[in-house]
């Protein structure tokens, strides 16, 4: 791909298209949610009809609420979509448009409005709860593989059969916390606390039901915002409610504002963050608050990649070198980054399995069946354990990895396995 063919003059107020090269800083700022990128064929914005290659566009947060961990998960994506084509994986190359929704629902719709104006992509990456929620019976009347970087339960209903996802779902990353406390302290009361976007309250309601399946003590779940700037009051609610372990639904900014105020307070309460609470971008910022904190997640952290002999960092090693980013910047090097490659090469390999199964890929409906024909994805070594979907049950995984944070470093501990229960299905 030609380089400069990606830039554009910024001069021209209405164009909506902006370089790859300029993705990171204005990722920074306060992006306006009609920015996009064409990372295929000519640059250009828009839905890329008129462009050779298979549509793979996506939906990103890079300034609005969740854009702390948005950002690095977008960034990894865009760049291996970018590796994928420089390095010929696919017989044509990924048309891959991208926008900053700013994670507000109604752009969502707009942008996924514009991406099926002419003819459907195959496949769109998405991010938040509730958008992909939103955009679910639209994805399904459309037949668009739709892989979100939500991990919703809700979504493995059969009338939202073509979502998918690379994680183990939110509520079993919840229940994978709680049985290791039944197993560790079974005499134990145990709260969860997370904001009130569907994004928080995912887990929570099934995450209780399996706490008093275990025998635990449940107390009332605690709210905490996006945004929130101290969570002294929700410490103390925790408290004064005998509460032993937080188990938390949120991004990593108020996991750092949760830590801080059970700092000031002394308070002996162990948090066990779902998948997005935790990085090591926050675990290296703030060493002390971090230490000791539990987390479950189903692809592997920056430091596990980098020290394997994976096939997907050769995706990384060479991004990180064509975009100019620092292996010691956990801003950027850290286990979302990875997370977005994960998701891009899950879309990858369902094209690739079509594509070998003398389907067009161009067709949701063909994708979809493709993911079904994929046996053992590993994300080219990205995965500690390989994922499987199938018809009936798109859990692609039971397994939740879990690690310690000591010294600031991401420490796994243990693989916990749940049962695969059809009770737990939607």
């Amino acid at each position: 791909m030609d380089r400069d063919s990606m830039n554009v003059d910024d001069s021209a107020p209405e164009s909506p298209v902006h370089s790859r090269r300029r993705f990171l800083d204005r990722a920074g700022g306060a992006v306006a949610a009609a920015t996009m990128v064409t990372v295929a064929g000519c640059s250009g914005g828009g839905n890329g009809d008129g462009e050779d290659g298979i549509r793979v566009p996506a939906l990103y947060d890079l300034s609005g609420g969740t854009a702390d961990v948005g950002r690095p998960t977008g960034v990894g994506s865009r760049d291996a979509m970018a590796w994928i084509n420089e390095n010929d994986v696919l017989d044509e190359p990924i048309v891959h448009d991208w926008v900053d929704y700013a994670y507000e629902v109604p752009q969502a719709q707009q942008r996924y409005d514009s991406y099926t104006s002419n003819e459907n992509p195959p496949i769109i990456i998405g991010w938040g709860t509730a958008d992909t929620e939103a955009l679910a019976s639209d994805v399904a009347a459309d037949e668009i593989v739709y892989i979100s970087a939500s991990y919703s339960d809700g979504l493995l209903a059969a009338e939202t059969g073509y979502n998918f996802f690379a994680n183990l779902d939110y509520t079993s990353q919840g229940r994978a916390h709680l049985q290791w406390i039944s197993n560790n302290d079974p005499d134990a009361t145990i709260a969860y606390i997370h904001n009130t976007t569907p994004f928080g309250e995912a887990p929570v309601e099934g995450g209780e039901a399996y706490a008093e399946e275990l025998g635990l003590e449940v107390a009332d779940n605690i709210a905490l915002e996006l945004d929130a700037n101290s969570a002294g009051t929700q410490v103390q609610r925790a408290e004064d409610n005998g509460v032993d372990y937080l188990i938390h639904q949120n991004t990593a900014a108020p996991m750092q504002v949760l830590l801080s105020s059970i700092q000031e307070r002394e308070s002996d309460i162990t948090v066990m963050g779902l998948t997005w609470t935790v990085d090591e971008f926050r675990a290296q910022t703030a060493p002390e608050l971090f230490e000791g904190v539990r987390y479950v997640n189903s692809n592997v952290s920056f430091a596990q990649a980098r020290d394997s002999d994976a096939r997907g960092w050769e995706i990384i090693e060479d991004s990180f070198e064509r975009e100019g980013h620092e292996m010691d910047d956990p801003e950027i090097a850290n286990i979302n980054y990875v997370r977005g490659v994960v998701h891009a090469l899950l879309a990858v390999e369902a094209i690739q399995q079509a594509q070998e199964m003398g389907l067009d890929p161009n067709e949701g409906a063909n994708v979809r069946e493709a993911l079904f024909e994929m046996d053992d994805f590993d994300a080219w070594g990205l995965l500690p354990e390989t994922y499987d979907y199938q018809e009936g049950d798109r859990r692609p995984t039971m397994s939740g990895q879990t690690y310690v944070i000591e010294d600031g470093e991401m420490v796994p501990d243990k693989m916990i396995e749940l049962e695969r229960r059809e009770d737990w299905l939607p």
